[in-house]
């Protein structure tokens, strides 16, 4: 059974990243899939199951070029328990350093949401993008953006994207009348394969109030900002080092009522990850061996004493540039009020891109 699979996956994984398919509307018409199943031994002492299998995402995205300058994106997740929606934008590039987006997307803010599940070297993505992704600081919206990129400087380049967004979870019924803005900045040296970013998000929350005379009330300013820095380094054709890191705050609005004229408590978190990677040109069958060490830490509110914490160590080899294989182990750390619990997850992987 296991020597069917295999031998399946390495059929699929040769077949290309996207198909081509002719399609009369468009000048050109792709289809890409992609598949992420696992199997993990949860180590918290009362985890029910304790061990199991799972889809960890998988979907399909269709992508048309309606002109040289129109474009349009479809992206839906499927999984075991549910198929939704994750992507459906239409996007004009007039010329090739202005884009502008409409629809529904995620929003280009923190690192930690930008680069691709296949580029990730962990398993999930940091605390901080998750908790911030609750508070709708990140994540998928409705909305439009328009990204830019200047000339060269002094072997620089320059690049930003800025957003107008509802400011709601996925699929969320609107229930205010606030917006969302966005903000991402990137200085890339190429000639070090160094990038350092930054990000800005800034809405409201507000809500129908009988008491006052306009009938509605707003929150005062929630804002939250991250910088980030992307670090790569090729040895030789066989041996490169990728590192990433970014830190996060903002104001937790969830933990207080936004009626009474009070500042939010903070929350704020930060995560690394190094990636040594070995290119064995010479042996047939693999491409890439990777080994991922990775740090990540979230304090939902700074002035109190609870925050998480993740160390993680991850293998991966990669059969071809869109099959791959990993399995690691997560210790997991929780410290809430001077006492302390922790866990470490054991995770089996692999993933494929077509």
């Amino acid at each position: 059974m296991v020597d069917r699979f295999l031998a399946v996956a390495l059929l699929l994984s040769s077949i290309a990243y996207a198909v081509d398919v002719e399609n009369p509307l468009s000048e050109k018409f792709e289809i890409c899939g992609y598949i992420d199943a696992s199997y993990a031994e949860w180590g918290l002492y009362n985890a029910v199951p304790s061990r199991e299998f799972s889809i960890r995402r998988s979907g399909i995205e269709l992508t048309g070029e309606i002109t040289e300058t129109f474009m349009a994106e479809l992206k839906v997740e499927i999984r075991p328990d549910e198929v939704y929606l994750k992507d459906a934008a239409f996007s004009w590039e007039p010329v090739s350093s202005v884009r502008a987006r409409i629809g529904q997307f995620k929003r280009e803010t923190t690192l930690g949401g930008n680069i691709s599940s296949w580029q990730l070297c962990v398993f999930d993505r940091p605390l901080v993008y998750e908790f911030a992704e609750n508070l709708t600081y990140t994540g998928r919206d409705m909305g439009l953006d328009l990204s830019f990129s200047l000339p060269d400087f002094k072997g620089c380049e320059i690049r930003g994207i800025a957003g107008l967004f509802n400011g709601d979870e996925r699929s969320a019924e609107r229930i205010d009348n606030e917006m969302l803005y966005s903000f991402r900045g990137e200085i890339e040296i190429p000639s070090i394969d160094l990038t350092v970013g930054a990000s800005a998000v800034s809405h409201r929350q507000g809500m129908e109030d009988t008491q006052s005379l306009e009938g509605y009330t707003v929150s005062s300013r929630m804002n939250s900002i991250s910088a980030d820095v992307s670090l790569s380094y090729k040895f030789s054709n066989w041996f490169d080092l990728s590192a990433n890191s970014e830190f996060a705050l903002g104001d937790n609005w969830q933990n207080y009522d936004f009626l009474v004229d009070v500042d939010p408590p903070e929350f704020s978190g930060y995560w690394a990850t190094f990636t040594a990677s070995y290119h064995p040109w010479d042996v047939r069958g693999i491409r890439t061996i990777s080994l991922t060490a990775a740090y990540d830490y979230l304090t939902e509110d700074t002035e109190l004493d609870y925050s998480r914490n993740r160390v993680s160590i991850i293998g991966a080899v990669y059969p071809s540039e869109n099959l791959r294989f990993r399995f690691g182990g997560v210790r997991n750390s929780l410290s809430e009020f001077g006492a302390d619990q922790n866990y470490t997850d054991f995770i089996a992987e692999i993933g494929l891109r077509f």
